[in-house]
């Protein structure tokens, strides 16, 4: 079989579509972790931040080395940078073949033949009304098991385990953040019918997953806009998975605060399955700030919700994702963000300097006087992680001498890893144990030691 290396930039939801990509070509080709081995590169791209867009044109320029000496390598660009730029992807890269958005996926493997076949460079970025994602379950066990790499993270990242199945409920956004790219991108939000659902979930249990990611760019909106499905909601899809045997852990990424109702934290209480963690995007911490974001929701009824949260579950872990140095942010109200974080003690958080993003409404709003010097800019992100890494420090000790559940999700070069239901990863450290565990296996851990990122623990008896 022919050779594909795909690289994935961004977010699970990216990942998630790399998994469809390989899926897709599994007949053709089978996946490599290194490029140059390769007869087909594929970029899965991101554009939600410009840092990750140049990454695009960094590694083409070292497939251009590469493409001097395999003059038949096909190369193609998909994701969100392929829907945002189109033919401005071939007038600046001649050695793309072909390139491919958010919409198409499942047009791959025919654009691959057209460009091994000698055809003209394709562009396909146009909108469909409705989204078919390729179905997982083309696979056979055996295909799934051999041809898909999960511990190839130059593929998924760090967002894929064999026992963690990815499943996408949604696509596209109709927020319309200011700062984000995405409602252009990925297009207007669409719901997946909860059938496609849940048979996906049940063929990825079949093949050894056990928790199930559930994935959209506000997962808690779900279902809207799916006429004639007996009033479907994002509380209803998760109570019916958790009836699916086989599903040990539910999580979800990632909820709008606007969209949470009392429905919504009910979840916590009432479905074991659901783990006690959740990723609740704030940005920032002024409600100046917040309104030119357009996030529609303020400071105060975000701490009402968290407290919604741990009083039905008061053990609930909170990661979080925060902009700094937004347009004409001031000195006092990134220290508003800084008090937040230290009320919340959050468990972990995303942080990122604002990036002007084509197409947005802070792009067409916002020039050159009102954005933030990048030296203060810099300062803001770092003071943030610093704070963050204290947090999280604290936040893991707090495990320390306590025992948890850890679902194995990768063991490399001895190195046993999983996460506990808090989400908190965690590497046994007992040598003599580690080699008899699997991936899949749920074993019982005590904590021994820790940093921000990582508990280390040995295993009970």
């Amino acid at each position: 079989m022919r050779k594909v290396f795909i690289k994935t930039f961004g977010c699970q939801m990216n990942a998630y579509d790399s998994e469809k990509i390989l899926t897709l070509l599994q007949h053709s080709y089978r996946s490599v972790p290194d490029y140059q081995a390769a007869d087909l590169v594929i970029i899965n791209t991101c554009s939600v931040r410009e840092k990750a867009e140049k990454k695009l044109y960094d590694l083409l320029g070292r497939l251009a080395v590469l493409k001097k000496l395999k003059t038949d390598l096909v190369v193609g660009v998909a994701g969100c940078v392929a829907q945002q730029e189109g033919e401005k992807i071939l007038k600046r890269s001649s050695i793309v073949n072909f390139v491919v958005g958010t919409h198409h996926i499942s047009l791959i493997p025919a654009l691959v033949r057209e460009a091994e076949n000698g055809k003209a460079k394709s562009v396909v970025i146009d909108y469909q009304a409705d989204w078919e994602l390729p179905i997982s379950d083309e696979l056979s066990q055996t295909a799934l098991e051999n041809y898909v790499d999960f511990s190839n993270t130059q593929t998924f990242g760090n967002y894929y385990s064999k026992v963690r199945a990815l499943v996408a409920i949604q696509r596209g956004c109709n927020k319309h953040c200011s700062y984000c790219v995405v409602p252009t991108t990925r297009g207007v939000e669409l719901s997946r019918d909860p059938r496609e659902v849940e048979r996906e979930i049940k063929f990825k249990i079949q093949h050894g997953a056990s928790e199930v990611m559930l994935l959209g760019q506000t997962v808690n909106s779900y279902g809207k806009g799916l006429a004639g499905r007996g009033g479907v909601t994002f509380e209803n899809l998760v109570r019916r998975i958790a009836e699916i045997d086989g599903v040990k852990r539910i999580r979800f990424m990632s909820p709008h605060p606007q969209d949470v109702t009392q429905d919504f934290v009910k979840l916590y209480a009432e479905v074991p399955q659901l783990c006690p963690s959740i990723h609740l995007p704030l940005q920032a911490g002024s409600n100046r700030i917040l309104r030119l974001m357009n996030r529609n929701y303020k400071v105060e009824r975000y701490l009402e919700i968290v407290a919604m949260l741990h009083e039905v579950r008061p053990d609930l872990a909170l990661t979080s994702d925060f902009i700094v140095a937004f347009p004409t942010e001031t000195d006092e109200e990134f220290e508003e963000t800084l008090s937040v974080m230290r009320k919340l003690e959050y468990s972990f958080s995303f942080s990122f300097k604002y990036s002007s993003r084509p197409n947005t409404l802070a792009q067409a709003k916002f020039g050159n006087p009102d954005l933030i010097p990048q030296a203060i800019a810099k300062n803001r992100l770092e003071r943030v992680q610093e704070l963050q890494k204290e947090l999280s420090l604290k936040y893991n000790s707090k495990f320390l001498g306590q025992k948890m559940q850890i679902l194995v999700e990768n063991i490399t070069n001895g190195v046993v890893r999983g996460r506990s239901p808090h989400n908190v990863l965690v590497e046994i450290i007992d040598n003599l144990i580690v080699t008899s565990l699997k991936v899949g296996d749920e074993i019982e851990v005590v904590g021994e030691s820790c940093s921000p990122f990582v508990i280390k623990g040995t295993i009970l008896n």
